[in-house]
């Protein structure tokens, strides 16, 4: 599928059929995409808990609200970034010296730099979100290019899904993700602004 297209056909699914599921070899190859996404400093701070079991699924579900799509898709993803960044520096500096990419010089502002994120609390907060919704939005695409449905969600108990599925407080639960087949057609796309509305040239409010 040409990228314009999966753009404009992907589409936020509440709908799913729960007689299809999504394969190991599905979801190996959607994950081979989602590691490609870009991410700062190249620390790649997220992880995926895909819930496959009913049970499980179930559990999930109570934490976002008794939302049904949840427990209907063949799958959800808990996308997580982790708040340690430090823990990831070494290899990445490591291949970028290996590389080429980087000199001792550069990798001590890389480490200081690394260093200040983790010790700041809202700033690895920020940091890690960032990051990780980028990767988010590449299963998203990823997923409707392999004919495969998403709907990324916010309304979810974060504390109760880190309960419920052992969850470490370093990590961020940033988003849930249904996936699976879709159960019927979409309607009509709603409302979305136009160009004029979303784009400014130099300044904001400049046309």
């Amino acid at each position: 599928m040409e990228f314009a297209e999966v753009v404009r056909r992907r589409r936020s699914v509440r709908s799913y059929d729960s007689s299809k599921e999504v394969s190991d070899e599905q979801l190996k190859e959607l994950f081979e995409l989602v590691k490609l996404s870009p991410s700062s400093y190249n620390l790649q701070p997220w992880e995926f808990v895909v819930v496959r079991d009913k049970k499980d699924r179930e559990r999930l579900k109570a934490c976002a609200h008794n939302q049904q799509h949840v427990g209907d898709a063949s799958a959800a993803v808990i996308a997580l970034g982790t708040k340690n960044p430090s823990g990831r520096a070494d290899a990445i500096a490591a291949d970028r010296i290996r590389k080429g990419l980087m000199s001792e010089e550069k990798k001590k502002k890389f480490e200081a730099r690394v260093k200040a994120i983790s010790e700041d609390e809202a700033k690895a907060r920020l940091w890690t979100v960032n990051s990780t919704s980028l990767a988010c939005m590449t299963l998203m695409l990823a997923a409707e290019d392999m004919g495969l449905a998403t709907c990324p969600m916010e309304g979810f108990d974060a504390e109760c899904v880190k309960k419920e599925f052992d969850i470490p407080k370093e990590y961020e639960v940033v988003m849930l993700i249904t996936l699976g087949y879709a159960k019927r057609e979409q309607p009509e796309r709603p409302m979305r602004y136009g160009f004029e509305d979303i784009v400014h040239f130099e300044k904001l409010g400049k046309k």
